[in-house]
């Protein structure tokens, strides 16, 4: 089932990678017979994030190969690093739009064929609103960091396509040539601050941070709720790509038989899986409440 949602997550990235170059051509061609910066700005930006798709999508399909003798517990936290790779290149692409906008602010040209670069960035807005809304859903359904990198992406192709879409408007119907480099520079601010968070959450992974205290509760009341546990404690929780794996410490009877103290064990293993679907993996130490400090 796990590897089932790692495919269908890696087919959603891959759909979104064919959609983002072909927007990502036509936005570059037409930004340079009409000379707006924020078109092409916009247009390079969707090659950045087709770039990401394609990295999430090899990322996602890494991540479903088999533990080996050498990767124990598999391959999942692939899918978190290829999120970082993916938010490196968007920083990369970034510092070429930034460069590429000044130089334009400095140097202001009055725009061509401007009626066609405004259905091309309304087009986009479209598009990247519909990959938005498709991506957001399946990065909800499958837990999946790489995912949400992608979706955020296409958030933010929502909202650079609307700054191009008024920088041209601008520079063409009011005579401000500068607010078309001015569109280019705050799609690079976007690109900065999408790659900014990205980074830092799937360091935090890597990192083996997991901030859901909700299930820390919540596992801990289910084991509670069992019959014959005595306490709880030491509850621990760590990301593995998409996934969860965990421990904790259980008190019960010292007198208890170890078949008994199993069952136990294997009951309150069996409730947290069927609890939270992306626990994969949950490790139960049973210990006799007269050892317990």
């Amino acid at each position: 089932m796990k590897h089932d949602e790692l495919a269908k997550g890696g087919a959603v990235a891959g759909k979104s990678f064919g959609v983002l170059v072909g927007v990502g051509v036509f936005e570059v061609l037409v930004g340079l017979f009409s000379g707006s910066i924020a078109l092409i700005a916009d247009g390079i930006h969707s090659f950045s994030d087709a770039t990401v798709s394609f990295i999430v999508w090899l990322g996602l399909r890494f991540a479903r190969k088999a533990p080996d003798g050498k990767f124990h517990f598999g391959y999942y936290r692939a899918e978190t690093f290829s999120s970082i790779v993916a938010a490196f290149i968007m920083l990369i692409f970034g510092f070429l739009i930034t460069y590429e906008s000044y130089i334009t602010l400095l140097l202001p040209r009055k725009l061509i064929f401007v009626e066609e670069a405004l259905v091309t960035a309304f087009g986009a807005f479209a598009i990247a609103l519909y990959l938005a809304i498709y991506k957001i859903g399946a990065a909800r359904r499958f837990g999946s960091l790489a995912l949400k990198t992608d979706a955020f992406n296409s958030v933010k192709d929502v909202m650079t396509s609307v700054i191009a879409f008024l920088g041209i408007a601008l520079s063409h119907f009011f005579g401000i040539l500068q607010t078309d480099a001015i569109a280019g520079i705050l799609i690079a601010v976007f690109i900065y601050t999408v790659a900014y968070v990205v980074i830092k959450e799937a360091s935090l992974v890597l990192m083996d941070a997991c901030t859901c205290p909700e299930i820390v509760s919540d596992i801990e009341k289910i084991a509670k709720s069992v019959v014959h546990v005595k306490g709880v404690h030491d509850v621990r929780l760590r990301k593995l790509g998409p996934y969860i794996v965990g421990d904790m410490h259980i008190n019960v009877d010292g007198n208890m038989t170890i078949n008994e103290a199993d069952r136990i064990r294997e009951q309150i293993e069996e409730k947290v899986k069927e609890e939270f679907d992306k626990v994969i993996e949950f490790k139960i130490r049973l210990e006799p409440t007269n050892n317990h400090k």
